[in-house]
């Protein structure tokens, strides 16, 4: 991965392990940042630690709707280890998505630096 020369983009290089990025997200959000993710277990820790959070589609991800997002996950996790044959199918990422992400980030970027 070539680092962006962007000087408000920082790569940062992490131990080796599961789910050793997301530790070091969520410990190191929180309260004026933006974390865009559809690790809805991530989220929920970015969330407990005073971020923003927002999916890939420009859903936002907040306090009163990640315990409903936390139990459906868990539900569909359940589903799917009784069932080997039930496959995900996923929608494709529309230029809708696109847009509507654009503008949920804009506006979550907006409300961040007003603090």
């Amino acid at each position: 991965i070539r680092p962006s020369s962007n000087p408000l983009i920082s790569l940062r290089i992490v131990a080796e392990g599961p789910d050793a990025a997301d530790k070091w997200i969520a410990a190191t959000c929180g309260p004026g940042d933006v974390v865009i993710t559809s690790d809805i277990p991530l989220a929920d820790r970015c969330l407990k630690a005073g971020a923003a959070v927002l999916q890939h589609d420009g859903q936002p991800l907040t306090p009163e709707n990640i315990g409903n997002r936390l139990a459906t996950r868990d539900l569909m996790t359940d589903l799917r280890a009784a069932n080997p044959f039930m496959q995900g199918g996923g929608k494709g990422f529309t230029k809708a998505d696109r847009s509507r992400f654009l503008d949920a980030l804009e506006r979550a970027i907006r409300a961040a630096a007003r603090g």
